[in-house]
């Protein structure tokens, strides 16, 4: 019996089959050499008292009075790549001073009144218990002026905000960052081209009874 020969077109089907196994070959073998960078960033949250995005506010009401505590936990997960020293700087709104700037990468201007310290290892999530109350304000002029604040058994005081009626104040958290090459700590950092920065908010009135 003879032995059949390899055709011509067999001959160019297994050059082709051997070309795109190389092919496939070597694009996993690159991959698995050199994995696409990963995305870096720090993400935050605030939950209530029972580790829930739900009740932030005692009695489901977000008109708080004075001497009323209120139980929050922030979160930080830190997906750098590396450990990092993370700062959460606290400030008090209202409806009117500005929140920070994502397209600009800005933080508010508005003043920091507390501020969280911590090294996060990569892949770790910081916890930071956050019970507060209103322990003073004034009312001048149709504004409430908030100038007493119980924050973790620490008394601030100071006129912290104002708002018209007492309504419409707000928590923001912003996420600080050591940034190696400034030496100083950061809002914000480039991402592909773009600013990256994290916060997030609660907002509040101040009740009256």
């Amino acid at each position: 019996m003879k032995k059949g020969k390899i055709s011509s077109r067999d001959v160019q089907l297994l050059l082709t089959f051997a070309i795109i196994v190389t092919i496939i070959t070597s694009s996993l073998a690159y991959v698995y050499l050199y994995p696409p960078p990963q995305e870096e960033f720090l993400t935050s949250w605030i939950l209530d008292s029972q580790g829930l995005a739900q009740h932030y506010y005692p009695r489901d009401n977000p008109n708080i009075r004075l001497g009323e505590e209120v139980n929050w936990t922030l979160g930080v997960y830190n997906h750098m790549g590396s450990l990092e020293y993370v700062a959460v700087r606290v400030k008090l709104l209202n409806s009117t001073l500005p929140s920070p700037n994502d397209t600009l990468g800005e933080p508010s201007p508005a003043p920091v009144i507390l501020e969280f310290a911590q090294v996060i290892l990569n892949n770790q999530t910081w916890s930071i218990p956050f019970d507060w109350e209103i322990s003073n304000f004034t009312i001048r002029g149709g504004n409430t002026i908030i100038t007493g604040l119980l924050v973790n058994q620490n008394l601030l005081q100071g006129q912290f905000a104002s708002a018209n009626l007492g309504q419409g104040f707000r928590f923001v958290f912003e996420v600080w960052f050591y940034d190696i090459r400034t030496n100083n700590l950061a809002f914000s950092f480039s991402t592909n081209g773009r600013p990256t920065d994290s916060w997030t908010q609660v907002w509040f009135n101040v009740g009256q009874g």
